[in-house]
């Protein structure tokens, strides 16, 4: 009975809960089947509300394409290898209770946005709200969502999920208004101290070349960097080797 009544209380039917002993009562005979009836609905119903949270947190994230572990070849590359452990340690854990943010630094083609991916999709598996979005695409909404009079509208969308995925951070150049915007987004999640996870092609003493100026930059990367795991990768592009492939 205890057992069903924390059921109906995680699926909040507490009505149903209240009243459950009353009309169990009325059926003494039958007392233990009607309890193993209704813990069976209850659980499904729980998997099912799970699964249908899952299902939009995914969605919400905007991620594109879904990427997961199970398609990435760890073995393709000496450093994914390397990193292998460590970043399915990594998985396991929920990083957003800690406010933990994942740096993935490294040249084109490595994997580093299936990996930032693969990320997002675990933590939605876990019910954490998720948004993912490239650099350059988060820019240009902030500087629309100013001139149209909606940043604070369209700045909550990318400072309150558990994770922002922030792709391709080094392949456009910035100017001042959108450094600006972006760093109040990474400025506002580090003080909240949600998780950001970013891929870069440009080490961070390049950065300076994507934001505005030094000063910048270095505010960037220390808000970053504080509490975060960073991933090098090096190597030889799979997207190159695979083309490759193809034309042989």
């Amino acid at each position: 009975m205890q057992q069903l009544k924390d059921l109906l209380a995680e699926i909040k039917l507490h009505a149903f809960s209240e009243n459950l002993e009353t009309a169990i009562n009325r059926h003494p005979q039958e007392r233990e089947a009607i309890i193993r009836v209704l813990t069976a609905l209850a659980e499904a119903e729980r998997s099912n509300r799970r699964e249908r949270n899952v299902q939009y947190r995914i969605r919400e994230a905007k991620f594109g394409q879904i990427q997961t572990t199970d398609t990435f070849d760890f073995g393709f590359n000496a450093s994914t290898l390397k990193i292998k452990n460590r970043y399915l340690k990594l998985l396991e854990t929920d990083i957003t209770e800690q406010g933990l943010s994942v740096l993935f630094v490294g040249t084109s083609g490595l994997g580093k946005t299936h990996l930032a991916r693969a990320l997002g999709w675990s933590l939605c598996q876990k019910g954490r709200r998720v948004r993912f979005s490239t650099l350059s695409s988060m820019a240009l909404d902030l500087l629309t969502a100013e001139q149209t009079g909606t940043l604070k509208k369209t700045m909550s969308e990318y400072t309150h999920p558990a994770l922002l995925i922030l792709d391709e951070v080094g392949y456009v150049v910035l100017r001042e208004p959108e450094s600006n915007l972006v760093f109040q987004i990474l400025s506002q999640r580090y003080e909240s101290r949600r998780s950001t996870a970013v891929t870069t092609n440009k080490p961070f003493g390049e950065w300076n070349q994507t934001f505005h100026n030094d000063a910048m930059a270095h505010a960037v990367i220390d808000r970053l960097v504080e509490r975060s795991e960073v991933f090098h990768l090096e190597g030889k592009s799979y997207r190159e080797t695979h083309r490759q492939r193809l034309k042989t």
